[in-house]
């Protein structure tokens, strides 16, 4: 059992960092209907992602928000983060004990909710059945954050029998990084202003060399990408699942980070890790992708056992960590663009997929069980990759009936019509900012 002075100390601790904002970095999940949704349901608000993403920030502005816009009573709130070295001593029994210290020490309004912030609660055993019996006494809004240390999203899902609203977080957008860089909303005439698609473009070229770890944009400085990587390799992936070849494990992330966008099998990345069991290295790409170090695009089908059994691509949950740790000396541009396009159809549409005909079309958006757009990303557009481009694109969305299609490069754009399709080229850095 932890000492109850001890617990004092660290609530209060807490509580000041957690009041404690400077430089603040606007983030997309918690603003307009979708914040007002946030703040309505019933169920434990659940925050997932890549370590470094800004998951424990992102309860500190929620906190903020509500406080300005709800006039809730100032004390109305608890945050806790479980993962304090000074925690070793607490036991699931103090899970009660922690809530009794907290009115013990602020004096709060109990005709209004109070508001729960639970970092990493999953480190402690049983901390399920505590959210739900707070949850069923309706008196508490409750937020989670979790990383794969300890917990994944679905396992939340699964330990709370449904009572979890869950949200995705990810590294900045660019419509974040950008909004933050100029100070300004980016919104109506501005974007048509010269002087500011000069600057956008240029700030563009920043983001697809330093990606959008808060903390990176903050510092402008991406070695930091190293630690990072290395945390979510440990803490994520070797605590967790008790990986003995930890070399290995390191090989295939770099592996599959440096050849983002690349098709490849098992069976080439256990040669280059030079392991001979698969179902090892199935699980350790599982494992890392768990972690959200990266995501993978399967091959589409309507056959799901094709799918499974069809290779997939892997994209990096960041550009950064391309441009950080891949083995090529020599950037690959196309690569990191098309990485990037991924990530935000991602953050936008959710499941995503590739192609693969007798010609490849990079993307197949869908939602709610319908193919809903077709995307190809490119540097550049010009005779010599023209009928490669245009034509992959007119093959998916004949192959699939999709009405929508769409060509991302650097610079440039035009409407295509072709057999009786329309595509879009646009520029993607203005895609980019698009609601």
């Amino acid at each position: 059992m932890i000492h109850p002075d001890l617990l004092k100390k660290i609530i209060v601790e807490q509580r000041g960092y957690f009041l404690k904002i400077t430089d603040p970095i606007a983030r997309e999940a918690i603003t307009g209907g979708f914040f007002d949704k946030l703040s309505r349901v019933s169920e434990a608000v659940v925050i997932t992602g890549a370590r470094r993403s800004g998951k424990s920030f992102l309860l500190k502005l929620i906190w903020q928000k509500i406080r300005r816009e709800q006039n809730v009573a100032e004390n109305n709130f608890f945050c806790f983060n479980f993962e304090d070295e000074r925690l070793l001593q607490f036991r699931p029994a103090d899970l009660d004990l922690l809530l009794e210290t907290f009115e013990q020490l602020f004096s709060i309004d109990k005709r209004q909710k109070l508001y729960l912030f639970f970092d990493e609660i999953q480190v402690i055993k049983g901390w399920e059945k505590f959210i739900n019996r707070l949850l069923r006494q309706e008196q508490y809004k409750i937020f989670i954050t979790g990383s794969n240390a300890t917990l994944l999203s679905r396992e939340i899902g699964s330990a709370l029998t449904g009572r979890t609203y869950p949200i995705s977080l990810f590294p900045l957008s660019f419509r974040e990084f950008a909004v933050y860089r100029t100070g300004s909303s980016l919104e109506g005439s501005e974007l048509y202003r010269t002087e500011t698609r000069i600057e956008l473009k240029r700030l563009f070229s920043e983001y697809m060399e330093n990606g959008g770890f808060p903390e990176v944009v903050l510092q402008n400085f991406r070695p930091v990408l190293q630690e990072y990587l290395k945390s979510i390799i440990y803490r994520d992936v070797v605590s967790r699942y008790k990986i003995k070849q930890e070399a290995n494990l390191r090989e295939i992330a770099a592996f599959a980070i440096s050849n983002i966008g690349a098709v490849f099998s098992l069976e080439k990345i256990a040669r280059m890790a030079k392991m001979k069991n698969l179902t090892t290295v199935k699980n350790y790409l599982s494992y890392l992708e768990n972690s959200f170090l990266f995501y993978r695009a399967a091959r589409y089908s309507h056959s799901l056992k094709a799918q499974i059994y069809n290779p997939d691509k892997f994209y990096a949950v960041d550009v950064g960590f391309y441009n950080e740790v891949a083995f090529s000396s020599t950037a690959n541009r196309g690569r990191i663009l098309e990485n990037l396009v991924f990530m935000e159809l991602k953050r936008k549409y959710g499941s995503v997929y590739y192609f693969q005909g007798e010609h490849e079309c990079d993307f197949l958006v869908k939602t709610k069980n319908e193919l809903i757009l077709a995307a190809q990303a490119t540097v550049f557009m010009d005779k010599s990759n023209r009928q490669r481009e245009v034509g992959g694109l007119l093959e998916a969305m004949n192959e699939y009936g999709i009405e929508k299609g769409l060509i991302l490069v650097e610079e440039g754009g035009e409407t295509i019509k072709e057999g009786g399709k329309t595509i879009e080229v646009k520029p993607v850095w203005r895609w980019c900012l698009e609601g």
